[in-house]
């Protein structure tokens, strides 16, 4: 590589925020499992060492624990948990005492047998609990061969990292790093959760970076866009060292609209709820003013708690309590598709038994799901909505599963009925939606799938992915069909798509009437200050021109120009937010 060129990589954003730094980089070293086979005389001492090591990582963990809240303390739970598993230590002391393997080797194999059953599946949330379990086998060698441990150096570096740790993570926090880049991971790992909840910069999944960056490099973190600029040019990085100067003034002064009505200034009040993916992710939704959660993904629910129905219930209420009395939107399970469960491999996936219909076929789960939610409805402000529906047929069969679990539980106890939605993801609904509106309360509109479906462009297919365009008017007029049919028959529209996250988005959500949008925490607050900076009037006029044109570069084409004349600096700087 040419020295001090300007390279970008891209990855997964993970937390926001804009950063400039100098970079450190950590590698973990490459650890092979001392594989010789002990003799009969010293597999005692390995027995011992084992014992020692786990007894000691318990105890630290459990050290680490008792200053941090409740909300991250959960992923030292599921590390003091594996340590604890009597399966897991009688599978260790077999393989030491048995066949004569040392203990570093023992509890590798340990765990890469269980890091196997997680990664068969395929599923994003379990690759991110088997990655845990190999940072919980690392961390056990360094703790068997007395190892140091790699340290923050300093303040305000820019840290990239293969993977850190859950012990590193809570280091970084504590260690003022400025932003986190690392070369694989997932939004669901522990340390995508603990940098949002600590708001630190973070992207993830750039892949290799081993040639691409050293120690002391000029880097330039986008959280927003999951971009990263190593060794910026000169006019690169006098651009983006205005852009962070004018973030930072402007972050001070979010919070001062926090309490402050979110409308247009000509009155127009719109809702701006939160999407959620884990319990964990409450407390950000409360800091940023959310008036409520607009979707609480259930997924990563399902693969801890499918069937443990009074778990569910728990953790429902417990969402719903925090936020009341504003609302708080939970879907059902939203399997298929890209979440595979185990037993329904499909050669096309997203067309094949996904969202409600795998739900009918699983309707046990489906009741048990139901119950947990009508249970915890104990405030009164759960709604209820079902995912990926294509049928009238399909809405009047989840309603009446839904309405008999309720009528069955009110017989025994006090049941707050919830609000039954549904998802509108596909064409077919949006064009029927006046048949389907006697038998629901609101609809959430899914722009993603929406698009998806109408265009027939796979967005994560790199040769296709430039046609994905929510703002195309294809998109728009089924949006502006469902909003007119809301007001018509009276049920509440809102929508939860990534064209909520987009400044041209919002405009034109704006613009066609939709009165709720629901989106990542940590945009709430920038979204509100572009709606408070735009009348009614002008974005209806920039929706109506929108729905004639041809294609979605000629729409945001024309709002981008409203944009940069209205709000200066706001799509450079965050492009989707």
């Amino acid at each position: 590589m040419e020295k001090n060129r300007e390279l970008l990589l891209k990855g997964l954003p993970i937390a926001p925020g804009l950063v400039i730094g100098k970079s450190l980089v950590w590698k973990h070293k490459k650890i092979q499992p001392d594989g010789r086979i002990v003799p009969e005389n010293e597999r005692d001492r390995e027995l011992a060492n084992f014992h020692r090591t786990r007894e000691v990582m318990l105890r630290d963990l459990k050290k680490v624990k008792r200053n941090l809240p409740s909300r991250i303390t959960r992923f030292i739970d599921f590390q003091v948990a594996i340590l604890g598993d009597r399966e897991f230590i009688k599978d260790v002391e077999y393989l030491i005492k048995e066949k004569g393997r040392t203990a570093e080797y023992a509890v590798f194999q340990a765990i890469e047998d269980r890091m196997d059953e997680l990664l068969k599946s395929g599923i994003e949330y379990y690759r991110d609990r088997a990655k845990e379990l190999e940072t919980l086998y690392f961390d056990f060698v360094s703790y068997l061969r007395d190892e140091d441990k790699r340290e923050v150096i300093g303040e305000d570096v820019v840290l990239f990292a293969d993977d850190v740790t859950i012990e590193e993570s809570i280091r970084i926090v504590n260690s003022n790093v400025k932003a986190v880049v690392l070369q694989e991971g997932g939004k669901t790992s522990h340390a995508a959760i603990i940098l949002r909840d600590y708001k630190i910069p973070a992207v993830f999944g750039v892949g290799d970076f081993t040639d691409k960056v050293k120690n002391g490099d000029t880097v330039i973190i986008n959280g927003w866009k999951g971009e990263v600029i190593i060794n910026p040019r000169k006019t690169t990085l006098e651009r983006f060292q205005k852009l962070v100067e004018r973030y930072r003034e402007e972050a001070r002064g979010l919070f001062e609209i926090k309490e402050l009505p979110t409308a247009t200034t000509d009155g127009r009040g719109i809702t701006l709820m939160a999407n959620i993916d884990l319990p964990e992710e409450i407390d950000l939704v409360l800091e940023e003013g959310a008036h409520g959660i607009g979707l609480f993904r259930t997924e990563l629910l399902f693969y801890e708690y499918g069937d443990d129905e009074r778990e569910q219930e728990e953790i429902y209420r417990s969402i719903c309590e925090k936020v009341y009395p504003f609302p708080c939107i939970i879907r059902a399970f939203d399997l298929g598709g890209d979440k595979v469960i185990k037993g329904y491999r499909e050669k096309n996936p997203f067309l094949g038994l996904r969202g409600i219909r795998l739900l009918l076929e699983e309707e046990d789960r489906f009741r048990k799901q139901i119950r947990a939610i009508l249970r915890a409805n104990t405030k009164g402000n759960v709604k209820f909505m079902i995912p990926m529906v294509t049928t009238l047929w399909e809405v009047k069969r989840a309603r009446a599963i839904f309405r008999e679990e309720a009528d069955s539980l009110s017989k025994k106890e006090n049941i707050h009925l919830p609000d039954f939605g549904i998802m509108v993801e596909v064409p077919s609904v949006a064009l029927t939606i006046d048949n389907i509106a006697p038998y629901i309360d609101f609809v959430s509109i899914g722009t993603n799938d929406l698009t998806q479906y109408t265009l027939a462009v796979d967005r994560r297919n790199s040769r296709v992915s430039y046609l994905f365009q929510h703002t195309h008017p294809a998109i728009l007029r089924l949006i502006k069909k469902v909003v007119d049919s809301g007001r018509d028959h009276s049920f509440r529209v809102g929508v939860c798509g990534e064209i909520s996250s987009d400044p041209v988005g919002i405009i034109l959500l704006v613009g066609l009437g939709v009165g709720e949008l629901s989106l990542t925490p940590s945009l709430v607050l920038q979204t509100k200050k572009l709606i408070r900076k735009v009348s009614m009037e002008e974005v209806e006029n920039l929706a109506n021109n929108a729905l004639s044109m041809a294609d979605g570069d000629e729409v945001n084409a024309m709002v981008m120009e409203f944009l940069k004349k209205k709000v200066p600096g706001i799509v450079e700087k965050y492009g989707h937010f």
